[in-house]
Parts: structure tokens; sequence; C-alpha cells
């Protein structure tokens, strides 16, 4: 529920994770080997060529000028494939190597006890076919544990024994299933020496608000409807004309909920958003329209006393006037439908097609396990030694940038904190090496044969691992799946996590890479999440990543002021014909500029120290590239945000995700940096060196 708001900083969108890449291939490269070595800089050499279209002017449009072919190698052109970019394209890689581990089988030291049980579910998925005959049958007897559904019953279900609020509590008891009003166990974001609840709206499938009421969106919605309409008649046996009609009443309780909802555009802070209170006093302003503290005392089998978190109390003061309009067959149908859609996996034609579903199933409930894995079998050291001595770097160098005179407008008190935070902040390669899996999947119990049995028993030990954490002192967060898909800074714990699969060889970093590239590329995205921690939301938290406001006010308002400018310098780029939304919050702008001008100036920092110890810089240029190192470094930033995405696809993306299109992660940072415009010769009032620059740090 509010996971994803205290994981604010991600790299990237997550609309899709399919994709077409042309990645390096090199798993029998001998890095001893000069030839070898020589070999794979012709290769990345190839790579970023094939990418480019020279005969654009870079002080035009360097985005085409860098992405100018990707559309063509990469297209998006399928609902297989909605988007294309570098992160789908080491998502694919990644998936290649979980698809190797889980079809491994040898039973050799090579895998833990946990590790064959991962592997069990993987084979249970991918047995899908077995339970053809029963599925149905096995959807009905879910809905059967907790009492029954009106579009499978008929008339003969009975209302006046319908309990939504118990029937939903019961749920999340048993499966950790949030729907309608929902929960988290997790650290108190003003407190994180403690866990605390936070009880409120829940996540909903189309995820945003104007997803749900906006008109230019109906498309998204009418796709919505008539997959909910396919899924009960093809799990449920539903008649077409009812399931049409069951599915129509879905869609609308889900929209009444969404109109509680928060726009994440408007940037609203966590102590915004939330209300610490009391159980009885919860009670006392939402009795007897909404039984919280029986909702509380099922959820969780007990009924605490320490303060919890209200979050978004519109959304709840909404819900009640909702359910006063909304028929109980139609609440019930939305109940157990969302229960069911948890449990719905469609058998494809072919065997690539299922193990494509069954890698996706298995990472939504063992994401950590299989980034374990992988790192295992596949981790290379000198890799973990290049990013920590990088971050050191990028570290050093904020500090410098934080203390200069062009910092001026931040107070020195206000800015020796910020570097007391900066050295607070601490980098982590998502390994999970010192993750003890026994204590949380010991207990799990799956076979590989019936899959739909080993959802419901890792949901279970989800939801018993989940309570568990109200006694307990804080864990890091577990986003799972999230957090092997994208760097992400956890202000809640002034830490900076880097998947696996951003550090697989070859792809942004090998040893005979210029480091041009290395900081263009992974150097650019540590540094994006770095200054997560300084932007409009992370400069709420203090060192130790409690919610804290150590700024001083006349630094907040210099702040504000230079974050309008971006504000007014992005929504008046057009993308498809149409401007970008405005949003009140500007995080993601604010990390991606100061994020490659923090890396660049790391990477001039190692350029000068290697020019001064006489190091060859032939190896900062790349063969048959006429680039110099800086130009380099450019290159590789802007090729990190080379994509395409299906065009019914462009309004959901910019809907949903706080990130702008890649086009203009290239374009508006490197317009604002002089220092580009430089290295490309652009003239003053050019569109990538306009006269107006934003900048803020």
């Amino acid at each position: 529920m509010l996971k994803t708001w205290l994981l604010v900083a991600v790299a990237i969108a997550t609309l899709s994770r399919t994709a077409n890449g042309i990645p390096i291939t090199a798993t029998n490269i001998n890095t001893s080997s000069e030839y070898d070595l020589q070999i794979l800089r012709y290769a990345k050499s190839a790579e970023i060529h094939n990418l480019m279209d020279e005969s654009v002017d870079p002080c035009d449009n360097f985005y085409a000028f860098a992405c100018g072919t990707w559309n063509r190698i990469n297209p998006a052109n399928s609902f297989e494939t909605i988007t294309t970019g570098f992160f789908e394209t080491i998502q694919k890689a990644l998936n290649r190597k979980i698809a190797d581990v889980l079809a491994d089988d040898e039973e050799g030291e090579a895998y833990t006890d946990i590790d064959k049980k991962v592997k069990n579910f993987y084979e249970s998925c991918m047995n899908l076919s077995a339970l053809k005959a029963i599925y149905q049958d096995k959807l009905k007897s879910i809905v059967a544990e907790f009492g029954s559904m009106p579009a499978l019953e008929g008339d003969d279900w009975q209302e006046e024994e319908f309990d939504w609020l118990q029937v939903i509590a019961q749920i999340a008891y048993k499966y950790e299933i949030s729907i309608i009003l929902g929960y988290d166990i997790m650290a108190d974001f003003a407190d994180n020496s403690m866990n605390r609840i936070y009880v409120g709206q829940t996540e909903l499938p189309l995820e945003s608000r104007s997803m749900y009421l906006e008109e230019r969106n109906a498309i998204y919605r009418h796709q919505y409807r008539e997959n909910i309409a396919t899924n009960l008649r093809t799990f449920l046996g539903i008649e077409p004309p009812v399931a049409r009609q069951v599915a129509q009443e879905i869609l609308d309780f889900e929209i009444g909920l969404a109109r509680g909802l928060v726009d994440e555009k408007q940037g609203l802070q966590l102590d915004e958003l939330t209300i610490l209170t009391t159980i009885d006093e919860l009670q006392e302003k939402y009795y007897p329209a909404l039984d919280i503290k029986r909702l509380i005392r099922i959820s969780l089998g007990t009924l605490p006393t320490d303060e919890i978190y209200e979050v978004i109390e519109e959304y709840q003061a909404n819900l009640v006037e909702l359910l006063q309009t909304t028929p109980k067959r139609n609440v019930a149908n939305y109940i157990f439908y969302t229960l069911l859609e948890n449990f719905m996996l469609k058998i494809p034609k072919n065997k690539a097609e299922l193990k494509n579903k069954c890698i996706a199933n298995t990472k939504k409930y063992f994401a950590k396990n299989l980034d374990n894995m992988v790192y295992r079998i596949y981790n290379t050291n000198d890799t973990e030694k290049g990013v920590e001595f990088m971050w050191r770097e990028i570290q050093k160098t904020f500090e410098t940038m934080l203390l200069s005179d062009r910092m001026n407008w931040i107070k020195r008190e206000t800015r020796n904190y910020a570097v007391e935070k900066l050295y607070a902040m601490r980098i982590e390669i998502n390994s999970y090496e010192k993750t003890n899996f026994s204590d949380e999947f010991g207990q799990l119990i799956v076979n590989k044969h019936d899959f739909v049995e080993n959802l419901k028993s890792a949901m279970m030990l989800s939801a018993k691992n989940s309570r568990k954490k109200l006694h307990q002192p804080p864990a890091p967060l577990d986003a799972g799946e999230l957090l092997s898909f994208t760097p992400a800074n956890i202000l809640i714990e002034n830490r900076i996590k880097v998947p696996v699969s951003v550090l697989q060889p070859f792809y942004v970093w090998s040893d005979t890479y210029p480091n041009a590239l290395k900081y263009g590329t992974l150097g650019s995205l540590i540094s994006h999440e770095l200054i997560h921690g300084f932007d409009d939301t992370g400069r709420n938290f203090d060192k130790f990543g409690n919610s804290r406001n150590w700024w001083d006010d006349k630094s907040t308002e210099a702040f504000k002021h230079r974050t309008n400018c971006f504000v007014n310098q992005y929504r008046n780029y057009m993308y498809h014909g149409h401007l970008l939304p405005e949003m009140a919050s500007q995080s993601e702008n604010i990390a991606d500029n100061s994020g490659v001008r923090l890396a660049y100036a790391a990477y001039l920092r190692w350029y000068e120290n290697a020019m001064r110890s006489r190091h060859n810089m032939i190896s900062e240029t790349l063969p048959r590239l006429p680039y110099n190192g800086k130009q380099l470094f450019f290159i590789s930033y802007a090729q990190i945000w080379c994509s395409d995405i299906h065009p019914a696809m462009r309004n959901l993306q910019t809907s949903t995700d706080n990130h702008v299109p890649g086009k203009f992660r290239v374009i508006g940072p490197l317009s604002n940096f002089p220092e580009f415009s430089k290295e490309f010769n652009c003239p003053l009032g050019s569109n990538m060196n306009p006269a107006s620059k934003c900048i803020i740090y």
C-alpha cells in the first residue's frame, strides 16, 4: 500500500518488462586475453554506433542523435512487447539466466533446500496444463473459503449473509491480499526504529486516479473491463452476458474507489498523506460505516494498542459514501474477483510463452531468492569493487559540489548537514548474501505439480511472516520484484540499492570499457539515486532515514524557486502531439538533471587524476567511434534512455509514471548543462543550449 511511496526514488518506470535488445553476448570471453578484450571493445563500439543517427545535429536533438535507430532495431510493436529500452534488455538477459538456474536439474551443493523449493514452484507453473480440467473447481473452492460469489450463485446468493468487512479481513489474514481497505506493517517513517501499522487505501490495478477518471484514458478502462469479462468466462465458466454485466459493475465500483485516490503528481509528502492516530480514534471517526477495530482484529489476529497511521483519510471518507450507494451484490463480486485474480494464469499456446509467464510468477513471490541464486552463480567480484570505488568518488564529488561557492544559495549550516547525510548514505548490491532464507521460507510447502496450491502456500506464509513484523524491529524494506528491476534510494533507510541485473557483465561494465561509458551509465544511475536523497521529497528525510525538516527556511524558499524552473521547463515539452502533464513533484527531473551533472563531475575527477598520473587515455575512446571520452560519457548517458513504447500505451505512460519519457530524460538535463554544450560545440540559443537553464545541484 505505502511501499512505493516510501520507495519514492526509483530510476525508471515499471510499465512493462518485455523487450527486444541487442546485447553483447560474451559467455566465452577470456578476460585475461588481450585479443578477447579488444573484441569486447569493438563489440561495444558497434553497439553504440548502431543506435546512433549521426545525420542529426547533436545540438538540435541529442536524443535523436544518440538513439535515432532504436525504434527501428527495437520496436515496441505488439502487446507482447509494449515497451523497449535498456532496462528491459537487461531484464531479458537476467531472465535467461534465471531460466537456466530454474531448469537446472543438478542436485549438488550449488542449490540450497530453499532454492529447491523455488525451483519446484517454477516447475509446478510449467506443469500448469495438468490442472486444466480442475482449474475452475480449484478457484471456486477458494471462494468457498470465505463465502459465496453472486456471479456464481445467481439468484441463490444470500445477501443478508454477506459481511464485506469480515470477508476482506479474513482474506488479508490468510493470503495477505488487500482489497478495498488494507494495511501494511513497516517502519515508522518519522522514527524508523519501530514498526507501525498503516491503514488505508489499497493499490488499484490501473494505478492512478487519472486512469480511472479522465476521458483520454477511457480506452484503457474499456480494455480492462474486457479482460475482466474474459477472465470471468475463462476461469469461472460464467456465461458471456452475465460476465459482461459483472465486469462493468466491477469496473464501476473500482472507479468509485479511485475517486478517493490522491494524484501522485501533486507531490504530497508522507506527513501530508498520513495521520498518526489510535485505533480507538479511527473507530470513533468511521463507525458504524467502517468497523476499523474489527478489520484490524481479524486481519492481524490481535488488536494492538500502539498508535497507527491512517493513510489518505479522503480515501476512507469516499469509501463510506461509495458503500452506501453500491449494492452488496456488486461489492461481493468485486471482492471475490480481486481475490481470484491472484490465482488466475492463462495457459499459453507455446512453451516459450509459458516459460516467460512462469518466470514472472516465480519472481512475484521469490524475487530475492532468484537474484541471490543468479548472483551466487554469475557474480564477479571485480564489478563490485569497481562499483564501490565509483560510489566513493561520487560521494567525494558531491561533497565538493555542496561546499562550493555555487551552492551559496543554501545556508552553510544546511549544507554541512547535507554532507553528514551524504556520508551516512550507503550503497548496497541486492545480492541478499546475508539474508537468512531458511528463516523466511523454511516452513514453505511446495510441490512440482499443483501451481494453485503452491500459490496458496506462498501467500499464506507471506501473511504469517508479515504479521510477525508487528512485534519485531524494522527489517530492510522488502519491495521484492521492483528492487530486482531498477536502482532505488530507500529514503527511510538512507540507502541506495543496485539490482544484480544492472551488474551483469558487458552491458554497462567491463574492465576494458572506457570509464566514460561506466560513469555515463551506472555512474549516472547511482548519482540519480544519490540526488533523490536531496530532492523535493528526499530532503525531508534526515541522515538516519527519518522524516524531519532539516532545511532552514531561506534555503527552502530558494529550493522551491529553483524547482519551479523545472515545472515550467518540462510542462512545455510536446509528446506525440500532447503537452506533458504538469507535475508539482519534480523529484525525478531533479534527480535526472543533477545526477548527470554529478556523474560527469565524478568522471572529470577521475579523468584529471588519470591525466596527472600519465594514464593511457587511448583507452578512453572506442575503436571506430570518432568521439573523445567526454563525448562518449554523454552518448552513453543518452543511450540508457533510448526507448520505444507501443502507441496505444503512450497515454498510460504519462498518466501513471512520475518519470518523463526517455526522450526528455536526455534533452531536458543535457540542455541545462553547459559542459555538454561545450563538448559538442552547441551555440548559445540552439535547442540543446538555450539561454535560460534550470539547475539545483
